[in-house]
């Protein structure tokens, strides 16, 4: 799969999960700089996995901003992935005056179960993404964002959590 960088285009490593299917697990890091399983989130509640490439850069911000406000008035778990290191996760909640749960995949784990990398560069990132995941761990829906200088489609993600 291929997406683009301000119109360049970069390869997306790897196969994608798909709706219907069992959603990956993976190791993270946590803010608290533990290690926790992606699976251990689902269950109770569906979960919106929103994947950023940086958090520190303004597009980013704006997508885990934007979903942190919308996704309060939804009953669900709200989880951002990046390539961000533990430290970086936690300046960027605290700049901001926020406690969002943030996990780091600087292990790389992540990426490879669903498929993300991208290499910015030089420097290796995630594609921008977002997955939605029901109670028994199924990805209901998924949206890779084309031009990852671009923010996602808020109204599609927020519909399919209607949907469930």
């Amino acid at each position: 799969m291929q997406v683009t960088f301000k119109g360049d285009p970069l390869e997306v490593k790897g196969t994608q999960p798909i709706v219907g299917e069992r959603a990956p697990d993976a190791t993270l890091t946590t803010r608290q700089g533990e290690d926790v399983k992606l699976s251990s989130y689902f269950g109770n509640q569906p979960v919106v996995v929103s994947v950023v490439p940086d958090v520190q850069t303004r597009t980013c911000e704006l997508q885990t901003k934007r979903f942190s406000k919308e996704l309060a008035k939804k009953d669900v778990v709200y989880l951002t992935v990046s390539r961000n290191t533990v430290d970086e996760f936690n300046q960027w909640n605290d700049e901001n005056d926020l406690d969002l749960t943030t996990l780091s995949d600087t292990k790389h784990e992540f990426g490879k179960a669903y498929g993300l990398g991208v290499d910015m560069g030089g420097d290796e990132r995630l594609a921008r993404s977002v997955f939605l995941v029901d109670q028994q761990g199924i990805i209901q829906y998924v949206q890779i964002v084309e031009e990852i200088a671009d923010e996602p489609n808020y109204d599609a993600t927020l519909e399919a959590i209607d949907n469930l």
